[in-house]
């Protein structure tokens, strides 16, 4: 309907274009006067992902497919992370890595929608040619075991990703648990990374033990970030955090810098801006929201 109206505007003014530069200008701010109330600021259209777009993409050649599909689940395309999702993996081998599609993956994985940081998973997964299969998970497995130091990480980040997207979830995080507890703080960090990228209210536990205990401030402070924003977490299960969260901030020999990391952890799962570092007063704001 705005549509219509706007269109019925511009046609009503096309003679004071083309007269002189005064009624032009004259004409313009009148359009603006009549068409401004007609939308809410910041408001736009948010057209679906439907039969049209997905034409248009699966025209593309395949590294443009790719690219063009998960930068508009990147622009919130209502069901193109969707489509990125379940199509991905029979895109493995028919693209390449480039610049471009690394920044795509990246900004996707850093997306406030888990659906975006799924399509971005899927992604990553097919530009590695890795399945999600079991067999998947007996082949990065294995070569963690055969090369600790080179592929440890890696493997680990990857048996991760295939995790999350359901595939033999109680073995893997067994695997991602037992790598907490390795002597290599680097390897520490990514299985702290894996597990927030696993995701799954089972981890929580974990990774709350992690930031309480943890002897390394890099390892620790990546566990509060799992908690707090990145990884596969729902907010539901990011509430499940919240009393072990708190209780680090209102422990009277946690480090300062760890309570510190505690509060910016808990304002950003519950929303909470207004209060200090105080625990009794953030104490008394999650009880009345029954978060304690």
């Amino acid at each position: 309907m705005k549509r219509w109206l706007l269109l019925l505007l511009g046609l009503a003014t096309v003679g004071a274009f083309a007269a002189s530069p005064a009624l032009r200008s004259a004409a313009i701010m009148q359009l603006r006067s009549i068409a401004e109330p007609l939308f809410e600021k910041g408001a736009s259209t948010e057209p679906r992902f439907d039969a049209f777009y997905a034409g248009m993409v699966e025209s593309l050649p395949p590294q443009e497919k790719v690219e063009h599909a998960l930068e508009l689940a990147i622009n919130r395309r209502e069901g193109a992370s969707e489509y990125v999702m379940q199509n991905a993996q029979a895109w493995r081998g028919t693209f390449k890595p480039t610049d471009r599609l690394k920044t795509l993956i990246n900004t996707a994985g850093d997306s406030p929608l888990i659906e975006v940081r799924m399509a971005s998973f899927e992604v990553y997964l097919a530009e590695y040619d890795l399945e999600k299969s079991v067999a998947q998970v007996d082949r990065l497995l294995q070569q963690m075991a055969n090369d600790p130091q080179g592929s440890g990480a890696w493997a680990l980040w990857n048996v991760a990703i295939i995790g999350a997207r359901g595939v033999d979830r109680e073995r893997i995080h067994r695997e991602l648990l037992s790598a907490l507890h390795t002597g290599d703080e680097s390897l520490r960090r990514w299985a702290v990374d894996a597990l927030a990228k696993f995701g799954g209210v089972e981890s929580i536990a974990p990774l709350l033990d992690v930031a309480g205990r943890e002897k390394s401030a890099i390892v620790r402070e990546r566990a509060f970030c799992a908690l707090a924003q990145s990884g596969t977490f729902h907010v539901a299960e990011r509430y499940e955090a919240v009393p072990g969260l708190y209780a680090i901030a209102a422990d009277a020999n946690a480090d300062r810098q760890s309570v510190a990391w505690a509060y910016q952890a808990l304002r950003e799962i519950t929303g909470i801006h207004d209060l200090q570092d105080d625990a009794v007063q953030w104490h008394a704001r999650l009880g009345e929201a029954n978060l304690l």
